[in-house]
C-alpha cells in the first residue's frame, strides 16, 4: 500500500480583536477651572483641549480616556473628576 501524506491547510489567524473602548469618563467642572492648562498640556493619550475661547478645558477625544488620573490628581482647582468605567 503506498504511503499517503495528507497537506492540511496551514490554521487560520486568529480574529482580530475588537479595539477597546474609554477605560474612563471625564467630567471637567468649568466654574471651578482657572484655565492653568496643566490638565491638557500633560494628559497622556491627548483626551483634553482648550475650548475655543480658551478659558477652560473640554473633553475632545472621550474614547482614549485611559483613567490614569493624571488631569484629576494635578488639577490645583480640583475641577476635573474622572470615573473608572467597567
Amino acid at each position: 500500500m503506498p504511503n499517503v501524506v495528507q497537506q492540511t491547510q496551514p490554521a487560520a489567524p486568529p480574529p482580530a480583536t475588537a479595539k477597546k473602548g474609554p477605560r474612563g469618563a471625564v467630567t471637567i467642572h468649568a466654574t471651578w477651572c482657572k484655565g492653568c492648562r496643566i490638565c491638557v498640556e500633560f494628559c497622556p493619550p491627548k483626551v483634553l483641549a482648550m475650548d475655543e475661547s480658551e478659558n477652560y478645558p473640554h473633553v475632545a477625544f472621550p474614547e482614549k480616556c485611559t483613567a490614569c488620573h493624571f488631569c484629576d490628581t494635578h488639577c490645583p482647582d480640583l475641577a476635573i473628576v474622572v470615573r473608572k468605567l467597567e
